[in-house]
């Protein structure tokens, strides 16, 4: 089941998503960014599909069940955007905030 958030789609970081995006090992968990909304603020933030989404404001995320819930957590607390922690598909991370809709 696809989940989406924030203009992308996610999937859990297994063997299929790991060989269809070509994600080293050196990224041990997360959650994989399987589509992006071309309008969306992720895109203008260039988070790109086979991307990992390590963390959400610090939280760390393994599953998709598990962005959906920050982000909830994030709206409830009137928060205004999320700090994604966002790796490549090779290892290297770099902080990104994207607005919440």
């Amino acid at each position: 089941a696809v989940k989406s958030a924030l203009g992308m789609d996610f999937a859990t970081l297994g063997d299929e998503s790991r060989q269809k995006f070509a994600i080293k090992e050196v990224v041990k968990s997360g959650v994989v960014v399987t589509r992006v909304d071309p309008s969306s603020n992720a895109a203008e933030k260039r988070i790109q599909p086979g991307e990992v989404i390590v963390e959400i404001s610090q939280k760390p995320v393994s599953k998709p069940a598990d962005v959906q819930d920050a982000i909830k957590a994030l709206k409830q607390d009137g928060k205004k955007s999320a700090l994604l922690l966002v790796s490549s598909p090779n290892g290297d991370v770099r902080f990104v905030p994207v607005t919440i809709d």
